[in-house]
């Protein structure tokens, strides 16, 4: 029985890598499942022992089949969707809960790039795969190990190590959805080793990205048409992402810069006012930098102690539109910066026995800079909301412990994470049971996470003040059976319960938006997987249902109350591969079930004054839809180290909109168009 040991945090990036074990071909399933996950435990542990419920998505996948970003992945993975939240700002859903605005964690080699203010990442066009080399998945709580917006899930972005011996690559990236709208990219990957024994590596890349050529035809309240191609709503990254080894020190620096067309409402008037040489409808484009960087050192000592130190500095500027409308409530958030420092030190014990124990703590400092349209402060202050600050900081102070003992087969967790801020504390506990024994596995976990009040949703003038926010809770219990058939293929069913109580939501009275603790969401459902790894062949089929569990929130229900809003209860995924000597070909398709979305009445009646139309929770069935993707690869179309990938998706130019999941008054945002990509990939 593999034991499970511990893992340096100096090594995590390396062993995420797609590296070959002496011995093992490049697609063999006990490589996958054996080689080393750290995200759900900081420990060195293959998928079966992690204490989670993990995915884990390679290299090899992602050339494979042709995936072209961050949501294409995640889009084959069980239980995730994505909603719409409002300005074609596409968000993440996991298990059936709307999973956007902070409760999903979503890092690079470790380090966050979910935005500090409230979390919201847009999947769609942000994070090229052809930068990353390995995701790993936690679908459930996280906050035991990562704190705050690690609710619902955990992703971990993995790019090329410094010491990973894999060639260099080049890609060329061409997209075009047809009639004119194109995109396209270039991608560098590179690392190398110094005799002295320094390392480094260096992934940077651009792409630009047409989002749909139909026209969108929203809010409700105005119903005019704003059309979508043409470069009207494209969006472009520049990301950079390094890694520098000397000295027994690692330097990690993750850069990500984001612009893309803003898109709200589809008309102009009083409230969204023209803008000299762009469409009716069009706030503007909005300019955002995620970036950060993270020193981090390790110590061993004797007895099996180590201990684990590192200090990071994370930085967002802009996250917003500009020009400004009124929907801005004066405040300039272009101008807005926002800051986090953490200092963090874990003490690492290998105990005589086959068990590890962590224990550590920290320190986090955030700083929020905001001003108004006059350049003034536009941070409040609760106590005397007359008072308007350019600047506010929290402190925030932590600790955590994880105990992880080994029995034969038999394998425990437990452990959790304290947190303790100017604004709020909260607890996270986590239990973990795993069993392995021949070919059968099994887990039984649970887990609870939180969701801390930030700076902004806290001192923005941008909200009107309701009272403190308290921390929001999610707790998860699951039951996962895993089963390998033979050497290349595993088979997995999960079964969970989870729920979202003293939930921080977003309210509207009187035009005046704000946060405040109300509602809860509860849902249940499985998650089901084959995958199958040959030389030649293979392919992977998995589905997910989910269901609204016991009492939940209208606000994210159908009007049936027997489905959450705008999110498939069904998704099956299914994909294969074959090789013929040079040239692969793989094909995959997604199955959505029918989702339930707002209907226009409804979003009316949530827009207009009372006394014009009472407001009407109601939604109207979307009908289910089939997307076919295909991928062919010609490795060394022009000699060694070469190779072309034509990949196409959605084949069959399926109508399917993205909606909002929760009665917010917008309007399916049409997406998802046939795309065709071709890349040119060059290895040194």
């Amino acid at each position: 029985m593999p034991r499970a040991r511990l893992l340096p945090l100096l090594s995590l990036p390396l062993l995420g890598q797609d590296s070959l074990p002496p011995g093992q071909q490049p697609d063999d399933m006990a490589r996958l499942l054996n080689t080393p996950v750290i995200i759900a435990s900081r420990l060195q542990q293959n998928q079966e022992e992690a204490p989670s419920a993990v995915s884990v998505v390679t290299r090899t996948d992602i050339e494979r089949y042709g995936w072209r970003e961050l949501a294409d992945i995640l889009r084959t993975l069980p239980g995730f969707d994505f909603g719409n939240d409002g300005t074609a700002l596409i968000g993440l859903a996991e298990r059936g809960i709307w999973a956007h605005e902070g409760k999903a964690l979503l890092m690079v080699n470790g380090i966050q790039v979910s935005p500090l203010h409230n979390g919201n990442v847009n999947y769609y066009g942000s994070y090229p795969a052809e930068l990353i080399e390995r995701v790993e998945v936690i679908r459930g709580p996280g906050s035991a190990i990562y704190g705050q917006f690690a609710g619902a899930a955990v992703i971990n972005l993995i790019t090329r190590s410094a010491e990973d011996p894999e060639a260099g690559r080049f890609t060329l990236r061409g997209s075009s959805l047809g009639a004119g709208n194109f995109g396209g990219g270039g991608f560098l990957v590179t690392n190398g080793q110094f005799s002295n024994g320094a390392a480094i590596s260096l992934n940077v890349g651009y792409q630009s990205s047409p989002f749909s050529r139909q026209p969108y035809v929203d809010t409700f309240f105005t119903g005019r048409s704003f059309s979508q191609d043409q470069g009207n709503t494209r969006r472009e990254v520049t990301n950079l992402f390094g890694e520098v080894r000397a000295l027994g020190t690692s330097v990690h620096l993750v850069r990500a810069a984001f612009q893309e067309a803003q898109v709200d409402g589809g008309g102009s008037g009083n409230g969204n006012p023209v803008l000299p040489g762009l469409p009716p409808g069009t706030l503007g484009t909005a300019s955002r930098i995620v970036q950060g960087i993270r020193v981090q050192r390790s110590f061993a000592f004797d007895h099996g102690l180590s201990l684990e130190t590192r200090g990071e500095l994370l930085e967002n500027t802009g996250g917003s539109v500009f020009p400004q409308d009124h929907n801005s409530n004066g405040v300039n958030h272009s101008g807005t910066e926002r800051s986090r420092f953490i200092l963090d030190a874990s003490l690492h014990w290998n105990l005589p026995y086959p068990g590890v124990l962590i224990a550590g703590g920290g320190l986090i400092q955030d700083r929020e800079r905001s001003v108004d349209l006059q350049n003034q402060g536009a941070l409040r202050d609760p106590k005397d909301p007359t008072v308007l600050l350019p600047q506010q900081t929290l402190q925030t102070r932590y600790g955590y412990l994880q105990y992880t003992q080994q029995a034969g087969a038999f394998g425990l967790t437990a452990g959790g994470r304290y947190e303790d801020s100017d604004l709020s504390n909260a607890f996270a506990p986590r239990l973990g049971l795993t069993f392995v024994q021949g070919r059968f596995n099994a887990k039984l976990l649970y887990g609870e996470a939180f969701r801390s009040p930030t700076l902004f949703q806290t001192y923005s003038t941008f909200f009107a003040f309701k009272g403190y926010l308290r921390p929001e809770i999610i707790r998860s219990r699951e039951l996962e059976l895993g089963w390998r058939l033979n050497g290349s293929s595993v088979v997995r069913l999960n079964l969970y319960r989870m729920s979202v109580t003293r939930s921080i939501s977003f309210g509207l009275d009187n035009y005046n938006i704000y946060y405040v603790n109300a509602g809860s969401t509860h849902s249940k459902g499985l998650e089901a997987s084959l995958e199958v790894r040959n030389q030649t062949w293979g392919g992977f089929a998995n589905l997910s249902y989910t269901r609204p569990d016991g009492q939940v929130d209208p606000f994210f229900l159908g009007s049936g109350g027997n489905a959450f809003l705008g999110i498939s209860p069904l998704k099956v995924n299914v994909g294969a591969y074959l090789r013929l000597g040079p040239v692969q070909v793989a094909p995959s398709l997604l199955y959505a079930s029918a989702r339930e979305g707002q209907t226009a009445r409804s979003a009316q009646s949530g827009i207009a004054p009372d006394d014009l139309l009472p407001n009407l929770v109601e939604s109207a069935p979307q009908p289910g839809r089939v997307i076919v993707n295909l991928a062919l690869t010609w490795k060394e179309w022009l000699g060694v180290g070469t190779e072309a990938r034509l990949s196409a998706s959605n084949l069959g130019a399926a109508n399917y909109p993205i909606l909002q999941p929760y009665y917010g008054a917008h309007a399916p945002l049409p997406a998802n168009d046939r795309m065709v990509n071709l890349d040119l990939v060059w290895r040194f």
